[in-house]
């Protein structure tokens, strides 16, 4: 299920206007989205960041042990841009209302909801570049 959640976070990101126009992606450019929205954790060198970057990834996951059927899954989503503060505040801003306290569809899933749980600068090791974090817990019923 989290290997679906993978996929359908991605088309959620790489389809909604505001993300796109922040990031500086034309809907129609596929190389831009798959270089600037990112399905992992490691990221190539951040020394490097010309364009904003959004790299999202599971960091853990459990099924309810009363309820087998379903499923609670954290997401980290890093904003990561080339010392641009406000813009990665903007970034941010948008993934935290696609997000937050949504009811979300997806195939094979009874309920999808979702809710941003902390929000936060985390340090990229370089001083070009800025990174804005939001953790969001995803809880899924399977059918």
């Amino acid at each position: 299920m989290v290997v679906d959640l993978y996929h359908h976070l991605y088309e959620l990101l790489s389809t909604d206007s505001q993300v796109l126009a922040l990031l500086g992606i034309a809907p129609d450019d596929k190389d831009s989205l798959t270089r600037q929205i990112i399905k992992r954790r490691k990221l190539a060198e951040l020394s490097d960041v010309a364009k904003p970057l959004l790299s999202f990834y599971a960091t853990s996951g459990k099924r309810d042990t009363d309820n087998p059927l379903l499923l609670t899954s954290f997401f980290r989503l890093e904003v990561i841009t080339p010392g641009d503060v406000e813009l990665a505040h903007q970034i941010a801003s948008r993934l935290f209302h696609l997000l937050d306290d949504q009811s979300l569809s997806m195939s094979g899933i009874e309920g999808l909801d979702t809710y941003v749980v902390s929000q936060q600068e985390s340090d990229t090791g370089h001083s070009s570049a800025y990174c804005f974090t939001l953790i969001t817990k995803f809880t899924l019923q399977v059918c």
